[in-house]
Formats: structure tokens, C-alpha cells, sequence
């Protein structure tokens, strides 16, 4: 073999390396780094602002064109079965009331029963008590409508419902609670639920800039849906008279109440102002002027009698002093007893006689001053009792006054009152009653249909964009050129029929997947005109995209042309080469050679693959990414390339161990594989940014595994290929 000829002496020429920045397709830019961009969905203007690229979304839409369609298809179909198969014909009644503002009221009794005003506060108002509970209620009620099996759940067919089943299923998806009633339910919870059916098949609507109220009722049966509209109208109406008659009933009760109060208040005041004369004797308030005019008088009498008792005393005391005779006449004629001192027989005895009667004109001037006094007493006390009796009789006058006033005024309002009973009526009426319709209203049939399919294809659309952006899956060279600069160097189909590693000699040069093959070899080998690359290392962002089977395929095609091939497997932990080739990685391979427990010669399988030389991974015990970085790995690769044209090394995913990038240093070649709809951008993107932290850029990009017919490059070129290789 040639390697055991190479040991017998016959080495080849030195070690030739391969230079990635000497030109062709394998060159950088100018920088030397392979620089990596975010995926592109917009391109730069001319004025340097961010312009949409339509064109490549459309070209995501355009991808899962098959996924929109059956998501259209689906639509479509539900919208059949929804308005063709299991919706229920539901017919449209409307009737229609008009809120009267206008108010003629017989009698006014305005702050006892008011009407509506037509604001908008209050047209909302009544829009919402149209369709309360407490009005559906009573259309229950009036109906009968709890054993209606339409609004009745429980008096319906117990068959299979798919309509509810949904949504019961949908219910327990999202953990919501399911009520499933047994037994015999309490007859309010069912008349309960009987209105909260009846209330969602009802609106009520009010027409703009009108005082118009539509209500629309929904029913299995043309004739009980105008039947429940009308009777919606009815109780509404009927409800505002008889809220204005209870109102006026009560307001009737509490009046004829407060007038039978006041009667009795009034009666009791007047009763009071009698008493009060009867006990004071008081007649009017002249008497107490009168009286108060005497005491005015009888003052002025009492001043002139004091007077008069202090002359009295004056001249009793000035006679009692006199002494002589001539004194005594004198003092008598003064004082107006001379009479009395003249008629006497002697001085001495008209002396006495005069003192004697001074003394008595004192005596009675002091009697008459003690009278008045005594009348004035009583005349003050009199007029103090007449003064407190007659204020408290006009105290209780006014308030007999009073009490008649209110008593009259509540006595015209509850006449007032009882004459509006027969009065009243509502503030609404019906201008438009419902009748019976002809056709269905629901279900609109082909609305649905447009609807489910406009939402079967947007919801389609929003995945496929959803999946592309979230996912970020690599489709075509462009997409890739948009990542990165490093050239995309094949494009390769899916092969057709399953091929493993071992399986790589059945590409025959007559089928299309052993050209894509040998295309891609007279790309690698012409990478460069003056020195073909001799080591090529096989890696991928990501393990499943075909990285073993290319590295196989390419050494068994390099080795067809006459050259002598070296496949390593370089995927030390998985050996995915070695378990087909070499024994189920049982010989002594690679990692025991690095560590230097065998030798190069004694771990080489000659011809394990046609005319491929293999050297299997073998077994470590350690960490594979130290065992590469020992040192040992240079020695080696100068060693083969003494020995054998060209050097292909199959090495694990970057995206997981670092081994890609050990080995890929020492490389002529390295080329990255991306499988077609699978790779995820993303972890592309970071292969490519561990490869450059590394030092070494992948020189080429192999997209892989691509579906037939669905490859979106090449145009006609495409179709002339598969024509040739089809016939």
C-alpha cells in the first residue's frame, strides 16, 4: 500500500501548505476576517435611511406558500362546518320605541312624579335597563320561557353537541371550569341562567341623533322571536307606568299620612289657644293697655299722696313744738286749724284738739298712700299675668296658623295626587312592533366563509413569518451571503435514497448525487491553480447536516481520480466514521496516536473504504479538545502529508465542542456545512463568530440536504440538470 511504500523510503516532496489569501474563492477581505452580519430584511436607501425589502418577505411567504394554503384550507373548512353544518338558524326580530320628552301633565305635580328628560346620560340609562336581568326577568316570566328547551338547557336533546363540546374542550385547555349541572337545579339558578341566555340573543341599540330605541332579538323560531321583541317592548312600557303609579300610590300614603297628622296638630293648637284665654281671661291686648294706663295712673296718684303724707308729718312735728299761745294760733291758722282753735272755749284744749286732728289727717294721708300702693301691687301682678298669658296665646296662634297652612297645603297636594292615578303613562312607546321574518338572519353564511378564509390565510402567514423570524432557518446562498462574506461553494440536494458513511462508494459517476459530488471536489481541488489544498477539514454549525457522509463521499471521489485519500475521523467522542469503518471504533485510532500509545502506521486501516486509507478516532479517556491541544496534532498532520495526496478530516459540530476550530487551524481548507431549512441562523452566525475568535474563518460554505424541487437557485440551469440525469 502507499503508505508502507512511503516507510519503505519512497517519501514525497516537503509538506505543501495551503495559503487562504492568495486568491480564488477562498479569500477574505481585506482585513483578513470573514466578517459576520445579522440576517437582512431591509436594504439602505440612498438617503442612508432603512427601506423594507418586500421582496424579501415575500419570499418567506412565498416558502411556506403550502403551509398558508392549508391553513386557508382549514379555514375554509371550518367556515363550512360553522355555517353550513353546525350553525343553527337564528331569525331576527326588531321592534322599536321612541322616548317621548315631551310633558303634559294634567295637574302639576312635578316633586311627586317626574318624567324623563331626553339627555344622553339618560338614553343610556334606558339602553342599559332594556337589557338588564330584572326586565329579562320579567319576559321570562311572562313567557314562560324556563320551559322553553331553546333557553332551557336542561329540557334539551342530551345528544352530542359539537358546538359545546368545543367549547368545553377549549375550557379545560386553558384550566377554566366547566359546569356540567346534575340533578334537579334550584329553580332560581335555572331561571337565572334561562336570562343569561335569553339576554346574550337580545340587543338593544339607540339610533344616533335620535330618540329611538331598537331591539333585536335572535330565536330558532321566526314567530317567538317577534313574540320575545314585542314582549320586551311591553314590559318596558308597562314598567314605567306602573313605577309612576307605585310612585304616585306611595307618594299618596305618605301625603294622607301627614294630612291626618296635621289635622290632629291643628286641632290640638287651637284647643290650646282656648284654654290659655279661658284660664288667663284676657279678651285682647287693649285690656292690657288698659290696665297698664290705670297703673300710670295709680303711680301718680301714689306720688301725690306721698307728698301729701310728708306735708302731714311736716306740720304734725312743726305743731308738736310750739310752745307759747300766740305760736300756737299762729301755727294753727297756717297749717288750716285756725277754725279749730277758734271754735274752742280755751287755748289749751284748741291746742289739743288741733294736734289731735293733724294727727288724724296723717294717719289717713298715710292709709290712702298704703291703698294705693296695695291697688298698684295687684294692678302689676294683673298686668304681668296678662302680658305672659297673651303672648302665649299668640305663640299658640301662630301656630295653629301654621299648622293650618301645611295642613291645607298637604290637603290640596294629596287631592292633586289622587286625581294624577288615572293620569299616567309611560314615557316611551312603541313606533314600530315586530313581525315574524321570512329568512334566517344568522348565520351569514357567506361572510363566514370570506372570513375564515381571510383568517385561515392570515393566521397561515403570521406563522410562516413567525417561524421564520423565531427560528431563523437557512434557505438559500443569498440569505447566507447576507450573513457573511465567505462564499457559498455548493449547493447540494438531498441525496436520493438514505446514504451513511460506508455507503459513500454507491455514488456512481452516473447518478446526479455522485456528480453533486464530484462538482464539489473539482471546486475544492481548484480552489487554488498553482497548489491544490491537501488537508480538508469537514465541520458543521450544527450535528445531522451531513458532515460524515460529504467527508466519506469526497475521500472515495478524490480517491477515484488517483489520488491518494487519508480519511480521519477527527469526531473523537462520537467516532461516527469509525463505528461503520473500523470495526465499531474498536482499532486504535487518532486519540491514540495524539497520546502516543501507538504508532501512526499500526493505527492506519488501509483500504477501508475502496481505496481510502482510514484512520479511526479511537478511544480517550480525557477531555478530546486537550488531547488536540497537546502538540502532538501538527507533528501528525506534517506526517500524513508526507504520505498521502490529499488529507480529509471529518470533525464534530462547532456549535458544540471546540474541536472544529483546534484542527481547522492546521487546515488548507475548511469548510463549514449549513443544512437547507434546518440550520438555525442564529447558531450559524455564532459557528461563524467562534471560528474567527479562533483565528481561522471557514474558506467555503456547503448548503446541504436541499429538497428537490424546491432549491431556489439556478432557474433553467436547474431544470436542464434534472433533465439530463432523468433521462
Amino acid at each position: 500500500m502507499i503508505f508502507a511504500r512511503s516507510l519503505a523510503g519512497q517519501s514525497r516532496p516537503g509538506p505543501r501548505r495551503y495559503r487562504a489569501a492568495q486568491g480564488g474563492w477562498g479569500r477574505n477581505n481585506n482585513d483578513g476576517v470573514n466578517h459576520v452580519s445579522t440576517p437582512k430584511t431591509s436594504f439602505a436607501a440612498d438617503d442612508g435611511q432603512e427601506v423594507l425589502d418586500l421582496g424579501a418577505i415575500f419570499a418567506i411567504i412565498w416558502r411556506g406558500r403550502l403551509l398558508i394554503l392549508l391553513c386557508v384550507l382549514l379555514g375554509l373548512a371550518f367556515g363550512v362546518w360553522r355555517g353550513f353544518i353546525a350553525a343553527v338558524p337564528l331569525y331576527g326580530a326588531e321592534v322599536q320605541l321612541v322616548l317621548d320628552p315631551r310633558d303634559e301633565k294634567v295637574v302639576d305635580i312635578e316633586s311627586v312624579v317626574s318624567s324623563l328628560s331626553a339627555t344622553d346620560e339618560v338614553i343610556r340609562t334606558e339602553v342599559h335597563i332594556l337589557g338588564g336581568r330584572e326586565l329579562g326577568g320579567q319576559v321570562v316570566d311572562r313567557l314562560n320561557l324556563v320551559a322553553d328547551p331553546e333557553f332551557n338547557m336542561l329540557l334539551r336533546d342530551p345528544g352530542f353537541d359539537p358546538v359545546q363540546s368545543l367549547k368545553n374542550a377549549i375550557k379545560t385547555i386553558l384550566g377554566m371550569e366547566v359546569y356540567q349541572i346534575t340533578g334537579d337545579p334550584d329553580p332560581a339558578f335555572l331561571r337565572e341562567k334561562v336570562i343569561q341566555t335569553l339576554l346574550s340573543n337580545v340587543e338593544v341599540v339607540n339610533i344616533p341623533d335620535t330618540y329611538i330605541f331598537s331591539i333585536w332579538v335572535l330565536s330558532e323560531n321566526p314567530f317567538k322571536a317577534a313574540e320575545i321583541a314585542n314582549a320586551f317592548a311591553d314590559v318596558y312600557v308597562e314598567n314605567q307606568v306602573a313605577v309612576k303609579l307605585d310612585v304616585t300610590a306611595q307618594a299618596t300614603g305618605w301625603l294622607a299620612e301627614r294630612v291626618t297628622e296635621l289635622r290632629g296638630q291643628l286641632e290640638k293648637n287651637e284647643r290650646r289657644v282656648a284654654e290659655i284665654r279661658a284660664q288667663a281671661d284676657v279678651t285682647s291686648p287693649a285690656q292690657l293697655i288698659g290696665l297698664e294706663n290705670r297703673l300710670i295712673s295709680l303711680r301718680s296718684a301714689l306720688s301725690e299722696r306721698s307728698e301729701e303724707v310728708a306735708s302731714r308729718a311736716s306740720a304734725q312735728a312743726e305743731l308738736s313744738a310750739v310752745q307759747s299761745e300766740a305760736d300756737q294760733r299762729a301755727a294753727a291758722r297756717r297749717f288750716g286749724y285756725g277754725a279749730l282753735m277758734s271754735r274752742a272755749s280755751d287755748p289749751q284744749t284748741g291746742w289739743r284738739a288741733v294736734l289731735a286732728q293733724a294727727a288724724r289727717d296723717l294717719r289717713e294721708a298715710e292709709a290712702k298712700e298704703q291703698a294705693i300702693r296695695t291697688s298698684m301691687a295687684e294692678l302689676e301682678i294683673t298686668i304681668a299675668t296678662q302680658s305672659d298669658a297673651l303672648t302665649e296665646i299668640v305663640q299658640a296662634e301662630r301656630d295653629a296658623e301654621s299648622s293650618r297652612l301645611l295642613f291645607e297645603n298637604f290637603q290640596n297636594r294629596l287631592r292633586e295626587t289622587s286625581m294624577q292615578v288615572g293620569l299616567q303613562r309611560a314615557d316611551s312607546r312603541v313606533i314600530s312592533r315586530a313581525f315574524p321574518p321570512d329568512r334566517p338572519a344568522l348565520p351569514q353564511k357567506s361572510r363566514i366563509l370570506i372570513l375564515s378564509v381571510f383568517f385561515g390565510g392570515f393566521i397561515g402567514t403570521v406563522l410562516v413569518v413567525a417561524l421564520q423570524l423565531t427560528r431563523a432557518r437557512l434557505h438559500s446562498a443569498s440569505q447566507i451571503a447576507n450573513i457573511t462574506s465567505v462564499p457559498v461553494i455548493a449547493v447540494l440536494d438531498q441525496f436520493t435514497q438514505k446514504v451513511r458513511p460506508e455507503d459513500a462508494a454507491a455514488l456512481g459517476p452516473q447518478t446526479r448525487d455522485g456528480e453533486a459530488i464530484r462538482n464539489l471536489r473539482t471546486s475544492l481541488l481548484m480552489a487554488r491553480d498553482d497548489v491544490p489544498p491537501q488537508v480538508v477539514v469537514f465541520t458543521s454549525a450544527e450535528s445531522g447536516d451531513g458532515k460524515s457522509t460529504l467527508s466519506a463521499a469526497m475521500a472515495h471521489n478524490i480517491a477515484q481520480i488517483g489520488k491518494s485519500v487519508l480519511l480521519i475521523d477527527g469526531d473523537i467522542r462520537r467516532h461516527y466514521l469509525s463505528n461503520p469503518l473500523a470495526n465499531g471504533n474498536q482499532h486504535p485510532g487518532l486519540s491514540d496516536v495524539l497520546s502516543g500509545k501507538v504508532a501512526l502506521a499500526d493505527a492506519i486501516l488501509p483500504g477501508a473504504l475502496g481505496q481510502v486509507d482510514i484512520l479511526p478516532a479511537g478511544t480517550v479517556s480525557g477531555s478530546a479538545a486537550d488531547l488536540l491541544s497537546q502538540g502532538g496534532l501538527p507533528d501528525l498532520l506534517a506526517e500524513v502529508r508526507n504520505h498521502w495526496d490529499v488529507i480529509v478530516i471529518d470533525t464534530p459540530p462547532i456549535s458544540v465542542v471546540p474541536d472544529a476550530r483546534i484542527i481547522g487551524r492546521h487546515a488548507d481548507l475548511l469548510i463549514l456545512l449549513a443544512q437547507w431549512n434546518t440550520t438555525r441562523q442564529s447558531v450559524f452566525a455564532d459557528a461563524l463568530r467562534q471560528l474567527e475568535q479562533g483565528g481561522r474563518s471557514p474558506d467555503g460554505i456547503v448548503l446541504t440536504k436541499v429538497k428537490a424541487g424546491r432549491k431556489p437557485l439556478y432557474g433553467p440551469a436547474r431544470r436542464s440538470h434534472d433533465n439530463y440525469y432523468r433521462g
